[in-house]
């Protein structure tokens, strides 16, 4: 009798379950994420730690709205991003909440200004010395002597010991357009400051100081431009 009480109980609950079972909802499938409208864009985060920026990147990529394409090694970082309008503009808006560093917008139009100058008067034959003053070796302070043949740089020999510049320190050279990129991207980033003056006649700069975080130290850039010469059909020292 205890057998058959005991395998009665045992049917009734296992049909219990089943229909509470039948009775609970299922989940609702979400609808696909329409990829083919989602575009990609580079956004810049923030000093601030931990950055807004990444954080909401993370947040719209788990909710399968976007998707991190690259982060670019830089401070603060650049994060090259695939998403929708929505998951896109929720990101941007964190780049410019109130902690995030704001773009200059005055020196911006001061470079655009310049800049026009630099291309209405630029010459086609220069030569101009540039200094560079940072926390490293004296070797790297010394001036270089910059040749500029046809918008491209046939020669730089360091100032004061009168040598040719090492090819590892290739890129220490500049044209005046590299240095009106390198004003550019310290103004996009945005930089912490970014301080120009530019010449009146050509619009080069003559003097950029660039701190692109005020919270690190030593990683401040300073470059004076003196001696500029234009010349006619200049051709590099042999």
């Amino acid at each position: 009798m205890n057998r058959i009480i005991l395998t009665s109980v045992l049917l009734s609950s296992l049909v219990a379950c089943s229909t509470a079972s039948e009775q609970v909802p299922l989940p609702k499938v979400q609808p696909p994420v329409m990829q083919s409208h989602w575009t990609t864009v580079t956004i810049t985060g923030t000093s601030v730690q931990p950055d807004p920026v990444e954080l909401k990147i993370r947040e719209f990529e788990q909710a399968g709205q976007l998707k991190l394409l690259r982060v670019m090694e830089s401070f603060p970082a650049q994060y090259v991003i695939k998403g929708s309008p929505q998951a896109l503009s929720a990101v941007q808006a964190a780049a410019n909440s109130p902690l995030a560093p704001q773009k200059d917008v005055s020196a911006l139009a001061a470079l655009d200004a310049a800049e026009a100058v630099w291309r209405q008067k630029r010459p086609a034959h220069y030569a101009y010395q540039l200094q560079t003053s940072c926390f490293c070796p004296p070797e790297y302070t010394q001036p270089i002597a910059i040749r500029v043949f046809q918008g491209k740089i046939q020669q730089a020999d360091l100032v004061t010991s009168r040598k040719p510049l090492p090819p590892e320190r290739k890129g220490d050279a500049k044209t005046i357009e590299e240095l009106f990129k390198l004003i550019r991207d310290a103004i996009n980033r945005p930089a912490a400051s970014v301080k120009i003056t530019y010449d009146q006649q050509y619009g080069f700069p003559s003097t950029i100081s660039i701190d692109l975080d005020q919270m690190m130290a030593d990683e401040e850039m300073y470059y004076t431009v003196q001696a500029f010469t234009v010349a006619s059909g200049l051709k590099p020292a042999q």
